[in-house]
């Protein structure tokens, strides 16, 4: 088997593993640094724990590279993310900043605000946000869908008044074509999200990064890309656990999947049944919670989208699917979702699944 020779981080999913406070996301994180993990990312969900104020707490504390995966652009206007984000190179000492960016899940994120334009929204915030962060002076008369969702007056000249400290770089986590030819332009690569499991199985994302990548080497030859894919993993000693940790993410994806084009035969392929998809769209347009919607999925639809169970049924398969983003050329996987228990799950991933 090949062994994967990228970095692998962790993804922190700070709305469903809610019960752990900041100072205990600090202690996590340390956690994935005593591991040896490269990097934590952490999602962004409105009525949950500030990514910004937990990106700070995990940045004070920890000697890790941090991220967003993915930040919302309907959730704060290109100055405030600008500004927060300067702010946190502060206390980085030099490492990147990583900012997954994408309009955020349409069964949750997409149904909080009212998600307008959403490629000129993503692509003038990536715009505005980076030249605030090199010390330019912006007019959001040049942004006119931010400007317009905002209320950002057009005619105001905007600049940071301090400077920014480390890297901050941008990765798409959008995967349609249009998007994906976007960030080719304007951000520093692509980042596969929770859907990376269900993509290889229909063989669909070597196809999905030709394009991007060949436009991204055409036309920022002097910026090397750096694509992250997510492993979503749910481990325990606890079985049954794994299973019922993982099944509210697995309720939206399905729903996602839907959107990205899935077909029957797709969803087959990923051990759901069609019927299924039907009664989680209709739960969500019904105004279900994930965790109401997740009282829907059988056990067999959860390894749709996950690795999930205990140690020993779990290593073969991500082994497995870490050779695949091996020969995909992925820069990082992300373990992502990780467990019932963070620190259970972090520590039997190093000691008894990355064993090599």
């Amino acid at each position: 088997m090949t062994k994967f020779t990228g970095d692998i981080g962790l993804q922190f999913t700070i709305h469903i593993a809610n019960q752990y406070t900041v100072p205990e996301i600090v202690e996590l994180t340390q956690v994935a640094h005593d591991q040896g993990f490269d990097q934590v990312w952490v999602n962004d969900n409105l009525c949950h724990r500030n990514i910004f104020v937990v990106l700070a707490a995990m940045a004070a504390k920890v000697p890790i590279k941090l991220g967003t995966a993915i930040l919302v652009p309907y959730f704060r206007n290109p100055v405030d993310l600008a500004d927060s984000m300067a702010a946190l190179t502060e206390l980085t000492e030099g490492r990147e900043l990583s900012i997954g960016i994408a309009r955020g899940a349409h069964a949750i994120a997409g149904k909080q605000t009212t998600p307008a334009k959403p490629l000129a929204t993503v692509r003038e915030t990536v715009s505005s946000v980076k030249a605030l962060l090199a010390g330019e002076t912006i007019s959001f008369a040049d942004y006119p869908a931010v400007a317009s969702y905002f209320n950002m007056n057009p005619d105001w000249p905007f600049k940071l008044e301090f400077e920014t400290k480390a890297p901050v770089r941008f990765y798409t986590g959008g995967n349609g074509p249009r998007i994906m030819r976007i960030a080719a332009r304007i951000m520093d690569g692509i980042l596969i999200g929770g859907y990376y499991i269900p993509l290889v199985r229909i063989g669909r994302i070597a196809k999905m990064l030709e394009e991007p990548r060949a436009l991204a080497a055409e036309v920022q030859p002097d910026t090397p890309q750096y694509d992250t894919c997510e492993l979503n993993v749910s481990i325990s000693h606890d079985r049954n656990a794994a299973y019922q940790f993982a099944k509210p993410y697995v309720s939206h994806m399905i729903v996602s999947l839907k959107e990205m084009g899935f077909t029957d035969d797709d969803f087959r392929t990923n051990f759901i049944d069609p019927k299924l998809v039907t009664l989680l769209e209709g739960a969500f347009a019904n105004g279900a919670t994930v965790q109401e919607a997740a009282e829907l999925v059988p056990d067999e639809a959860v390894k749709s989208c996950f690795v999930v169970g205990e140690p020993e049924e779990c290593k073969d398969q991500i082994l497995e699917l870490m050779e695949h983003a091996e020969n995909l050329n992925f820069g990082q996987v992300s373990l992502a979702k990780l467990g019932p228990d963070y620190k259970e799950a972090m520590t039997l991933l190093r000691q008894d699944v990355l064993t090599d």
